[in-house]
């Protein structure tokens, strides 16, 4: 790598973590500018979870205007409890941007647990401030409350997402997983627990420890599933496992945590269930569960029906709003008022609404996009929450217990999957063994197994505070709880940074996600579909006036599907090109030179004839590749006999200004834009100052308001970002400048003309085709605009130009193909992994080629180091400039290296 690239990466990196350690530091001046004196530090969990009702109490809030009064923070106390989630979702945001760039294997839930953990730990240590005020009121919040709040937005959208199809008929399946396995787990761990654990739990205690660690989170392990394509069963298998396995655990949570809340003795806490009560209590929050879920399922699709508007937006907000108050509601209503299970309630609303509501849905891509936002916010506070609580409590001595319980739990799941083996491989949609060891393994903890401890936690906590319960009582039972969260959040971590990561390994050792010798054969079909997409993509272009000279060369080093086409290649998107652009004719002299390299001048303008011309479907019969007569259309003539309206004028102005800019949108859109920059700021900003002037009675200005965006703060900044780019002392200002102007320009021409033709097929008269003269005088100030622009690009040097138009092609071409990619990845064509491949291939050549588009020398560099001999017949000095195949090999193995 080039001594410039080195120092670029060097100083782009120590950039990155600066802005990384900057704003660290000053979140840690925010947390420390509250921080009180020495007598009000008192430990975080010392009083960690008292009820919601005892903190807002007027006693209380008596107490923390007297404490604080000194200090002028009474009125804030309350306040606090706004920031910690917030605080979480900073943390997850750069937790998310170190391990997407860095540690792509890492989960991003066992990132924010063991983050939450520092915090918790943090805050046990340290002197009271914003942050630990608002931790505490979290972590005091009622047991019920975090339930109520948390699960039913996590459980919602893993229930909706879910195949109907495969959910019913391995229905039976799945129940097995959920009830058998899971009472079987619960009772295996509690005797791990009861007989190795030497903190002297009651039995009762330990199943309640086992119920909480039966509940299995497939969120990372399906994220791996959908990446690496795993077969449909096992992705059935594991979350719908999962789904009804969180809905037993409940259950027999609700069963055993009765029983030990009864041993400590308080009036109307806890019942001693017995085993008849008890299979009645499991038949009625199981079955009752699932009755209300069916019917806040049908509903929810009612209502769904009803808001029948496709065209209105507030109608499809309003749709979108439905799903998460009915999830909700029947959560509450199954949980609190019906005393039945609220997840298996939320899971067959989730169903139900999939099955029948799916395609009522006005808008699919808005609700499942305000899901999956839900569904991060959700999980980064409780994954931070949770790690606050087990960071506070956790001691040096439990790791070694947490280590063999560990083991055991594994052990225990292998055990129970293999036991259920020769059921579940005959029933349902059957089974097989590698499926199975990788259900074992894969069987992660997480979100329910967290909630289900903070909520035992918060309500032994609440009920200890009881007159009757004597302080060793109320010691030992909130030690017992201690611990167990403990060991339920280790092993939620550990699960989810062990397990997780090395799934992947597992998957592809057991041949799961191997591809066959079709499917690779169908993904190279895609990738030479791509390339014959990309290359009428690249004809279209070189249509267009203000492409027609680029040189293939800064293509074909830059644009990796186009590195090398063949000569059928050309002709078959020749043809493509024809079907799907009948009125256009690109300029091929500069792309016929590079397919036939040696030949002579002579040979050359024969091959070319053969080039341009088009095959019929047979191909016996060339047909000359020229403009083809296409059906005639009316010219636009203009009404002179209607006097000029000032007001239409006015009013049709301002509607241009909006085309513009919806043209604007549309190239960011397309990446025709590059959005990371000052360019399309600049001419955003520019219809602003534009649509002022039009509405004061002033001709069109956007141009002069372009370049008037530019001031002295606008350039620093611009600046800045350059020398972020290519590093301190790499690249040429100046010339950035221009390029920058350049782009402007051509962005700016494309988005008037554009305009112009929507404007005129909009406002022509549909009998005669005619304008008024009030249409006529707006289009004369856009070509007016249009050509200030031309001029100013006329203005640079002409070698300037057209290495940056080239470039520009770059750009767009890699855009187009990585759409290709991503698009068929959405339409379920290819999966994730297989699209993720190619994106981050043509990702590496966009940072290349932007690195290399604001580097003057990297253009110079082209015309000093090809000898002449290298030239192609009939080419000019420009074109042949960036034709060095040298460089681009240099390129490629200073990127291997």
């Amino acid at each position: 790598m080039s001594s410039k690239r080195k120092d670029f990466a060097r100083f782009q990196s120590k950039a990155t973590l600066a802005i990384l350690i900057i704003l660290g530091t000053v979140i840690l001046i925010i947390i420390h500018w509250t921080d009180r004196p020495n007598q009000f530090k008192q430990s975080t969990f010392a009083r960690r979870m008292t009820s919601v009702s005892d903190a807002i109490s007027t006693e209380n809030l008596n107490d923390d205007k007297e404490i604080s009064s000194e200090h002028g923070e009474g009125d804030h106390a309350i306040s606090h409890v706004v920031l910690f989630p917030w605080f979480a979702q900073l943390i997850g945001i750069f937790a998310y941007w170190i391990i997407s760039r860095y540690a792509h294997g890492i989960p991003y839930t066992a990132v924010l647990f063991i983050t939450g953990a520092m915090m918790g730990y943090y805050s046990d240590h340290s002197y009271g401030n914003a942050i630990v005020e608002s931790m505490k009121q979290w972590l005091g919040i009622n047991g019920e409350v975090i339930i109520l709040t948390f699960l039913p937005g996590l459980l919602f959208l893993d229930s909706y997402n879910i195949n109907v199809h495969l959910f019913v008929q391995s229905f039976w399946q799945l129940v097995v997983f959920a009830f058998p396995m899971v009472l079987g787990g619960t009772y295996l761990t509690a005797l791990v627990a009861y007989y190795f654990f030497p903190y002297g739990w009651s039995f009762d205690l330990c199943m309640t420890f086992g119920s909480i660690l039966a509940a299995t989170d497939p969120v990372a392990v399906a994220v791996l599933l959908n990446e690496l394509g795993a077969p449909s069963r096992l992705k059935i298998h594991i979350s719908g496992e999962s789904l009804m396995n969180d809905g037993s655990a409940v259950v027999f949570y609700h069963i055993f945590s009765s029983r030990f809340f009864y041993e400590l003795g308080i009036k109307g806490f806890g019942e001693a269930i017995g085993w008849a009560r008890g299979f009645a209590l499991f038949f009625r929050l199981a079955f009752g569960g699932a009755c209300i879920g069916l019917a806040f399922g049908v509903g929810l699709v009612t209502i769904l029906f009803n808001l029948n508007r496709r065209l209105s937006v507030e109608e499809n907000v309003v749709q979108v709003t439905s799903t998460i108050t009915v999830a909700y509601l029947a959560f509450y209503v199954s949980e609190i008022l019906a005393g039945c299970s609220g997840i298996i309630s939320v899971l067959f609303c989730g169903v139900t609404t999939k099955a029948f509501g799916e395609t009522l849905l006005n808008n699919t891509a808005l609700t499942t996009d305000f899901w999956h936002i839900t569904e991060h916010l959700l999980n980064t506070t409780l994954f931070c929450l949770g790690g606050a609580v087990w960071g506070g409590i956790t001691s040096k001595s439990d790791w070694i217990y947490l280590a063999c319980l560990y083991v055991a739990v594994i052990m225990i799941r292998v055990f129970l999957v293999f036991s259920f083996f020769p059921l579940t491989s005959r029933i349902g949609i059957s089974q097989n063994w590698q499926e199975a060891l990788f259900m074992s393994y894969g069987g992660l903890r997480g979100t329910v197994g967290v909630s289900l401890a903070l909520l035992l936690s918060a309500q032994i906590y609440e009920q200890t505070d009881d007159e009757s319960v004597s302080e060793e009582t109320r010691e030992a039972y909130r030690i017992y709880v201690d611990k167990l969260f403990a060991f339920s959040g280790g092993i939620a971590f550990l699960t989810l940074l062990v397990n997780g990561p090395t799934s992947a390994i597992l998957l592809k050792n057991l041949g799961l996600v191997t591809p066959s010798e079709t499917r690779l054969n169908v993904v190279k079909n895609y990738e030479q579909h791509m390339k014959i997409n990309t290359l009428v993509e690249y004809m279209n272009l070189i249509s267009k006036k203000r492409f027609e000279h680029v040189d293939f060369g800064v293509i074909r080093e830059h644009v990796s599907p186009l590195q090398n086409i063949t000569r059928e290649e050309v002709k078959i998107a020749a043809e493509s090109f024809k079907l799907k652009y009948p009125d256009k004719t690109p300029n091929f002299a500069n792309l016929v030179p590079y397919l036939f390299p040696n030949e002579s001048q002579l040979a050359l303008t024969s091959e070319a004839s053969t080039l341009l011309s088009f095959s019929d479907r047979s191909r016996s019969e060339p047909i000359t590749l020229t403009r083809q007569p296409s059906k005639r259309v009316r010219e636009t003539v203009y009404d002179y006999k209607t006097p000029l309206d000032r007001l239409a004028v006015l009013e049709q102005r301002l509607i241009f200004i909006d085309l513009l800019r919806r043209e604007y949108l549309r190239q960011l859109d397309v990446s025709e834009l590059d959005s990371r920059g000052f360019i399309p700021y600049s001419l955003l900003q520019s219809l602003e100052v534009a649509k002022s002037a039009a509405s004061n009675g002033l001709p069109l200005c956007d141009w002069a308001a372009s370049q008037a965006v530019s001031d002295s703060f606008t350039r620093r900044g611009d600046k800045l970002l350059h020398a972020y780019r290519v590093g301190r002392n790499g690249g040429d200002h100046d010339f950035h400048v221009i390029r920058t102007q350049v782009l402007q320009a051509l962005s700016f021409i494309q988005a008037h003309r554009a305009s112009q033709k929507t404007f005129k097929a909009e406002f022509a008269s549909v009998n005669s085709n005619s304008l008024t003269l009030a249409a006529k005088a707006v289009l004369d100030e856009s070509k007016d605009q249009v050509a200030k622009a031309e001029s100013a690009i006329n203005n640079f040097d002409v070698d300037d130009v057209s290495a940056i138009k080239s470039q520009y092609v770059c750009q767009i071409l890699l855009y187009k193909s990585a759409h290709y990619f991503e698009n068929l990845a959405r339409r379920g064509l290819m999966t994730e992994k297989e699209a993720t491949e190619y994106l981050y291939q043509y990702d590496l050549e966009l940072r290349k080629l932007r690195l290399q588009s604001e580097l003057k020398t990297e253009i110079r560099l082209l015309n000093n180091r090809i000898s002449p001999e290298l030239q192609p017949p009939g080419f000019g000095p420009t074109t042949i400039a960036v034709l060095s195949t040298i460089i681009s090999e240099e390129d490629s193995s200073e990127n291997h290296a």
